[in-house]
């Protein structure tokens, strides 16, 4: 099973969740967590503790995904731009207010 990350990148906030991946099939496996209004990266490090789904490099892995991620969004919340510099994030478009 291969972790994905999914992000919802607004001008307010970002929405970080994983997927496991198996296949041709993805399946959830967190709910979103949205930061700064939480401690996303926290709550996704309680949820990779948790689960033995998958290998210490991979928990760092998507960790620091989520690190650059925000650090981006910190310095420029235009998504067309960021969004590509993150090729193995998964975005999910959602109307943004």
């Amino acid at each position: 099973m291969e972790l994905k990350l999914k992000v919802i990148w607004l001008k307010k906030f970002l929405g970080f969740a994983l997927d496991t991946k198996g296949g041709q099939n993805s399946y959830p496996l967190t709910p979103y967590y949205f930061w700064p209004k939480t401690e996303a990266w926290d709550q996704l490090k309680l949820e990779l503790d948790s689960k033995s789904l998958s290998t210490e490099e991979e928990k760092i892995r998507i960790l620091n995904l989520v690190t650059d991620v925000i650090n981006s969004w910190r310095q420029n919340k235009d998504t067309k731009t960021q969004k590509s510099y993150f090729y193995d994030v998964e975005y999910v478009e959602i109307q943004d207010y």
